[in-house]
């Protein structure tokens, strides 16, 4: 018994050494993406609203010399901000791929990831005819992984579908962008009749994804959350009635929406989504808070790639984050433990101080 007890013992060492490597490198990226997360949010915010609002709107201010100078710092800034937000992005996805490969050994999410990656860097030296099916493929394979794990997640009916929404809006606009794309490359006459369809699909599932959030997880917020939520449509919606065609240019700038649907959708949806984010940020719920600011800063239908990583980046903390709300009174007590036995378990302590 125990000369056949040896070899197994034996065998089981460099199995367990394995484990045990994963796991160091989950830990390490995942460290790496919790310190990278709030820069990583500050400089989505500066990319959405100075380089894609601010700078805009001023394009309707008259300029005297002094409005000039101010402009173009503003200009600068946004566009510093800009870079950074790519970068960090870049860092972020590059996180998710590791950590999805090396700790959970999920393939199928880490190989269209690091695809993205590789296309990205690679753009600059392919052509067009290369470069552009291959980014919409990773797209939309990243995008279908991620809402296949929504669907899968181990959480209630309202949660699932209000992270499905936003996954299936952003489905939607990437297969409206590759369109002309795939039609190009097979030959096919175009433009797609289902094409226009399909995006205005997604754009009212943007609507129903804000008020799906904020049913899941903020129906519950206080008084003051709705209050500042109700000042956001407020300012959103005395605009548009004071100038509807400057407004409306404005938001197809900045986030992407057409406005295609009655105004006061919008204006609703705003309300429930600032609530959602005031009332989760008051209640300590960061993983929330940051997935629905990257959702923001990504917008509808995104034009760059560090945009489209914004709300891969938001679509990943909402599987996390969602997955934890049954678990965040346990792991609130574990954070004296000495050893989080995983990534995950750490990810879910800083996301829920």
């Amino acid at each position: 018994m125990n000369g056949m007890s040896r070899p197994a013992t034996w065998d089981a060492e460099p199995a367990r050494q394995r484990a045990n490597a994963r796991r160091n490198i989950g830990d390490f990226f995942g460290d790496f993406f919790v310190m990278l997360a709030p820069g990583l949010i500050a400089a989505a915010l500066v990319d959405w609203l100075v380089t894609r609002t601010l700078t805009r709107f001023a394009i309707f201010i008259p300029k005297t010399p002094e409005m000039i100078i101010g402009y173009q710092w503003l200009n600068w800034s946004g566009q510093v901000g800009s870079t950074m937000a790519a970068f960090l992005a870049l860092l972020g996805v590059g996180a998710m791929a590791v950590i999805e490969w090396r700790t959970r050994q999920t393939w199928w999410l880490a190989l269209p990831i690091v695809g993205l990656v590789i296309m990205a860097g690679l753009a600059p030296f392919l052509p067009p005819a290369i470069e552009l099916p291959g980014y919409f493929l990773f797209a939309t394979m990243a995008l279908v992984a991620l809402s296949w794990r929504i669907v899968r997640m181990a959480t209630p009916a309202t949660v699932r579908l209000a992270a499905l929404l936003p996954a299936l809006a952003m489905v939607a606009a990437t297969l409206y962008q590759a369109a002309p794309t795939l039609y190009a490359l097979l030959h096919w006459p175009g433009p797609p009749a289902w094409g226009l369809p399909l995006f205005h699909m997604g754009e009212g599932l943007v609507v129903a994804g804000a008020i799906a959030l904020w049913w899941a997880l903020g129906r519950r917020a206080d008084r003051r959350s709705w209050l500042a939520g109700c000042l956001l449509a407020s300012l959103f919606a005395a605009a548009y009635l004071a100038a509807p065609a400057m407004t409306a240019t404005l938001v197809v700038w900045s986030h992407g929406l057409t406005l295609s649907l009655p105004w006061p959708f919008y204006a609703m949806a705003l309300w429930l989504y600032g609530v959602t984010i005031i009332g989760s940020w008051r209640t300590g719920q960061r993983y929330i808070v940051y997935a629905l600011l990257l959702l923001l800063a990504a917008g509808y239908a995104p034009q760059l790639n560090s945009q489209f990583w914004f709300g891969l980046i938001a679509l990943w903390l909402l599987t996390e984050g969602s997955s934890f709300q049954t678990e965040a009174k346990f792991m609130k007590h574990s954070l004296h433990a000495s050893r989080p036995s995983d990534l995950l378990p750490r990810l879910k302590i800083w996301l829920f101080p």
